[in-house]
């Protein structure tokens, strides 16, 4: 057989080129941008090649809020960067003005995220409310612990935290701005620019990196996006009874409004009963009547 060198060489160059390409691609995907409708029509084609992953924003406020905003862009956004397999969370600007009004603004956002987001954020950088801005943003946590076991992180900028003292090593992780120098308090996201580049985008846009790696990584698992959705029990079990698996309340009302008590991680519970609250969540009736979740990551037979 006679060898044609040319031709060898011909191919090699050609795969290696082709290497080169794929390589470098795959080394650009290095930026993280967080987007809303002030972006405008993003091209997710071209945005994709250059994104390590997306946080795109739902909501600025709830309804009764003057300035209350749906993003016109957050199911756009989000079906741009799932048909291009570009990783993504979702955020909501916070305008709490009580307790009541945190827990109304998580169900609501949650309703309106999108179910392909690995992880919800709460931006928490206006103050509106005059209560207490830590039970603010504990209200808004403990209402989507209720709602979702995807990743919860806080976000703010820097002077944010430390002027109003807000404590959120409960978060599964934060993300800080501050665009002057690294963030001196815990972050595992920096939000470094707001006049960043981004490929797909005609204008400035926010930039963040990594600063814990083994953190940000979590919230992009793939579980996170999938299998972390909640599990709920929607038959009674065989035994009609189940064991809290951390601590949870229990509730005079399906709704969960009326809270009564604390039921302490291990506790064994009698059941009589399943329901649904008006969104349509199970829970299990107690043997005395009130009402515990019935998500199984709080809750095993």
């Amino acid at each position: 057989m006679t060898l044609n060198f040319k031709k060898i060489a011909g191919l090699f160059m050609g795969a290696l080129a082709a290497f080169t390409i794929s390589t470098s691609v795959s080394a650009s995907k290095t930026k993280i941008a967080d987007v809303s409708q002030w972006q405008g029509n993003i091209n997710w084609s071209k945005a994709s090649k250059q994104l390590k992953f997306a946080i795109i924003r739902v909501q600025h406020g709830d309804t009764g809020d003057a300035d209350f905003q749906i993003d016109s862009k957050r199911n756009v956004n989000a079906n741009g960067a799932t048909k291009y397999n570009v990783p993504f969370g979702n955020y909501g600007y916070a305008e709490f003005s009580s307790v009541a009004d945190a827990k109304k603004e998580a169900r609501d956002f949650y309703k309106r995220a999108s179910s392909n987001a690995r992880f919800y954020v709460l931006d928490n950088e206006h103050r509106k409310g005059s209560g207490s801005e830590q039970a603010y943003v504990n209200a808004w946590l403990s209402q989507m612990r209720k709602l979702t076991n995807k990743p919860l992180i806080y976000y703010t900028y820097e002077n944010y935290v430390t002027t109003h003292k807000v404590n959120y090593s409960k978060f599964d992780g934060s993300w800080i701005a501050n665009y002057g120098a690294k963030p001196k308090i815990q972050s595992d996201l920096w939000q470094y620019t707001s006049k960043g580049r981004l490929s797909g985008i005609s204008g400035n846009v926010d930039l963040s990196k990594v600063v814990n790696s083994s953190a940000v990584n979590s919230w992009l698992k793939t579980s996170s996006a999938k299998a972390a959705v909640p599990t709920y029990f929607t038959k009674l079990t065989s035994s009609k009874t189940v064991t809290a698996s951390r601590t949870i309340y229990q509730y005079q009302d399906v709704n969960f409004k009326n809270r009564i008590s604390k039921i302490t991680a291990g506790k064994k519970l009698a059941v009589k009963n399943m329901a649904k609250s008006s969104h349509g969540t199970y829970r299990f009736q107690l043997a005395d009547g009130n009402y515990i979740t019935a998500n199984k990551a709080y809750v095993s037979n």
